[in-house]
């Protein structure tokens, strides 16, 4: 019954409104797979999520979905050697309020006021500006096959670390979170489903999310030495798992390095930073079939 309920809410709230827009959420069973992480100087505490709709609320008058999770939390080394520790999972944990009308997304922030989060009434050469977007300037339309229909993508001509975002969906970063580099902040959405079933993203991607083992310990992947005078070195110790890309950020967000890795099964590699200034850099590196991995480094 509280299913239907939802899903005649959502139905309702798209004819009343009279659009062609898919809101968010899509459906009563939509869920959503992100990954975030925040670093201390330290540590950094993980989430591996699944995002999924729960009951509804009334806020000045509009009806918000509320959006809950499941998933593990681990506390893992951003810088060694730590100490940081810790794992545990959780389940039915609140993480926000969401509602759509005419194309545009709201959802209520920490003070419990109404913000923009997404809009998709956008058209090539606006400039998205809301409660989690500085300024992304959209470069094209296109669209995606989400499942058995089509949706609008939205494409960014600036962004850094947030390239897309999907109407029914949310973004490259997630759902709430920011679509903007953040120096102690960084998540990654994986998959978006319906009715327990991936339609869009890693196709493959797990929903039911309990302790998992990452492909690559951390402890596993050194990053050396930090601080660095120039030359910095990776090494993934005997994994067998596949390095894709790396990219390096200084504090403001910008993207300074970017490298793919060409060859297969590797075992490490180097970065030179001698041109670079001395600062505070964010080092991301990406792993095949899972999310990046992150690491603050030191340019003396």
């Amino acid at each position: 019954m509280k299913q239907l309920l939802l899903t005649l809410c959502i139905l309702a709230g798209t004819i009343l409104y009279g659009q062609s827009f898919v809101p968010i959420p899509a459906d009563s069973t939509s869920q959503w797979r992100i990954y975030r992480g925040y670093f201390d100087g330290i540590c950094l505490d993980t989430y591996n999520s699944l995002y999924y709709v729960g009951d509804t609320m009334v806020h000045n008058g509009n009806v918000f979905y509320k959006i809950y999770e499941t998933g593990e939390f681990r506390k893992i080394i951003g810088i060694a050697p730590g100490p940081c520790s810790g794992t545990y999972n959780y389940s039915d944990v609140y993480r926000g309020a969401i509602r759509s009308e005419n194309g545009k997304t709201y959802s209520l922030d920490d003070n419990n006021e109404e913000q923009l989060l997404m809009d998709v009434t956008l058209d090539v050469g606006d400039t998205l500006n809301s409660y989690i977007s500085f300024g992304l300037i959209v470069e094209s339309i296109d669209s995606v096959l989400v499942g058995s229909e089509y949706r609008k993508r939205f494409n960014f001509s600036n962004g850094e670390i947030c390239n897309w975002m999907i109407e029914g969906i949310g973004h490259d970063a997630g759902l709430f979170e920011p679509m903007y580099f953040h120096m102690e902040f960084y998540s990654e959405f994986y998959c978006y489903a319906q009715n327990n079933s991936p339609l869009f993203g890693d196709l493959e991607c797990i929903l039911n999310v309990g302790t998992e083992e990452l492909p690559i310990p951390v402890n596993e992947l050194t990053v050396y030495p930090n601080p660095t005078e120039g030359l910095l070195k990776v090494d993934v110790a005997s994994s067998g798992e596949n390095i894709e890309s790396y990219r390096l950020y200084d504090i403001y967000g910008r993207m300074k390095i970017e490298n793919l890795i060409e060859h297969q099964n590797n075992s490490g590699f180097e970065i030179d930073m001698s041109a670079l200034p001395k600062g505070i850099y964010i080092l991301q590196i990406r792993i095949e079939n899972q999310s990046s991995l992150a690491r603050k480094i030191v340019r003396k």
